[in-house]
């Protein structure tokens, strides 16, 4: 399964908590390395450094909550279960074709 994980670094009411929330983090990420069973395609930040994506690949979705969780300390996270758009034209043309003769009298 893949999963888009969007995550914004939160910020503090002040220069030296925001400090230390950067360090804290840079030290903890200098430290991780991905979780066995999960692939990452794609780790991206926005211009400014305190938002991103990560895409990932797994065939347990444990591991995405072992990856995501080291890191709410510091992040808001969203988690978003995705597939390719390839994967998804058969089964939305099916659907259309349901809607259609189930719409008929």
């Amino acid at each position: 399964m893949k999963y888009m994980i969007e995550y914004t670094i939160r910020h503090g009411l002040g220069h030296e908590q925001n400090f230390g929330t950067a360090e804290g983090l840079l030290t903890a990420f200098g430290k991780w390395k991905p979780e066995d069973g999960l692939t990452v395609h794609a780790f991206l930040s926005n211009l400014v450094g305190d938002k991103g994506y990560v895409f990932v690949e797994t065939n347990d979705p444990k591991v995405v909550v072992s990856f995501v969780s080291k890191f709410t300390f510091w992040n808001d996270v969203d988690v978003h279960p995705v597939v390719d758009v390839g994967d998804v034209i058969p089964v939305t043309s099916a659907s259309l074709a349901w809607a259609r003769s189930a719409s008929k009298a």
